[in-house]
């Protein structure tokens, strides 16, 4: 009977926090170039690349068609304290799920939804939150949920927003983060990101081969003599807008392929990409008589690569191992960028293993307005497969 009435209480408590405002300011903005660069950087510095005015920048101007952006930053007594990058997307069932399936179908043929995203549906990771310095966790975190409450209302003139999503959570950050679940959020388990740790003595590819296992090595260095005996070339990337153009095309070969397509890559994007974040961004390609036949983009993320976009010819890579050389390359761009950490994303999961990635858990917290419909959201999303990351023992085991 205790329990039952110390559950009733929290609820209570819960509608009380959902409806009740915090002691802080707020400015909102639809573009980047509109909110107080100085305040904005302020909070942006020393967080991730992805929330920086040079790559919002980027995105504003190469946005998916489905996709707008809003932007707003949290004061307290005139200091800025949080700042957030978010996406309005217009999303259907396609974008979610492949309709092979019978609840692919059925979910393919029903659902449409405005959403609204904290963060970014063209990235893996949390890139739509940054915290200043000294700010309590958890009230940052209740800061976001009201920001995001208050940019939902502010949204019915262009189109009710009746789903949130906050991505992506991974490591510690599900711990902290969890405050948002006293305001209706909840936690969804997706795709591990496959992560490889470098030693910090690693300055060369030939340093990360001496890393692994004679078997990993072995399967490294014949995909290396593979592509090589074929004639295949391998080399950095200076971007033009006749390159980008063939790497979009390469791109898109791979987009139609994935099983979820939330936002896809608009023309222009890479080179955008590379004017406004310079040597923090790089792409290596594989070429076949001077014609690109694969790339893959990598974006230095302080310590941290991204391995971010990947594209190929699939009669290529039927043939000779592209995809595998390219992961390759990844390493190798993130040694030349200083980069301790390799971010391989969410796909392709034992292939990243065999190169000595781990996967690490992730997960977003969603919220729909409606109740009833949250818990169907939450259903569907329940039974929409995620990759269980293969246990590999590529790197050697440390003395």
């Amino acid at each position: 009977m205790t329990n039952i009435v110390s559950k009733i209480k929290d609820k209570v408590q819960r509608h009380k926090e959902r409806h009740s405002e915090l002691a802080y300011q707020y400015v909102f903005s639809d573009s980047i170039y509109f909110v107080n660069s100085v305040h904005w950087d302020e909070v942006a510095e020393n967080q991730t690349v992805l929330l920086s005015r040079n790559y919002l920048k980027t995105i504003e101007s190469y946005s998916p068609e489905n996709t707008t952006q809003r932007y707003a930053i949290a004061y307290s007594d005139g200091i800025p304290v949080v700042i957030i990058a978010c996406q309005i997307a217009d999303i259907n069932g396609e974008n979610i799920v492949s309709p092979k399936s019978e609840l692919g179908l059925s979910l393919a043929n029903k659902y449409q939804e405005r959403i609204l995203v904290c963060g970014n549906l063209v990235s893996s990771g949390l890139h739509g939150v940054a915290f200043a310095d000294g700010l309590d966790l958890e009230m940052g975190w209740r800061i976001v949920a009201e920001v995001l409450y208050k940019i939902r209302r502010s949204e019915k003139l262009a189109g009710a927003v009746d789903f949130m999503l906050i991505k992506d959570i991974k490591g510690d950050q599900l711990e902290c983060s969890s405050v948002v679940e006293r305001f209706s959020y909840r936690k969804i388990q997706t795709d591990p990101d496959m992560v490889l740790q470098l030693a910090e003595k690693t300055q060369s590819f030939d340093d990360y081969l001496a890393l692994l296992n004679s078997k990993y090595r072995s399967r490294i260095k014949k995909v290396i003599k593979t592509i090589d005996s074929s004639g295949l070339e391998c080399r950095k990337i200076k971007l033009d807008e006749q390159i980008d153009e063939k790497m979009h095309t390469l791109y898109l070969n791979v987009e139609r392929q994935s099983k979820t397509r939330l936002a896809t890559l608009p023309l222009g994007y890479f080179n955008g990409l590379s004017e406004n974040l310079g040597d923090d961004f790089v792409c290596y390609g594989i070429y076949k008589e001077h014609e690109m036949v694969g790339f893959i983009s990598m974006i230095k993320d302080g310590k941290e690569a991204i391995a971010y976009y990947v594209g190929f010819d699939y009669k290529v890579n039927e043939k000779l191992p592209i995809y595998f050389r390219l992961l390759q390359l990844a390493i190798v761009a993130a040694i030349e960028m200083g980069c301790t950490k390799v971010l391989f994303g969410r796909s392709a999961l034992e292939p990243k293993a065999n190169l000595g990635a781990k996967p690490v858990d992730a997960y977003v917290w969603a919220r729909h307005r409606v109740p009833a419909v949250n818990f169907l959201v939450r259903r569907i999303f329940r039974n929409l497969p995620f990759d269980e990351a293969p246990e590999r023992g590529a790197l050697k085991e440390k003395k």
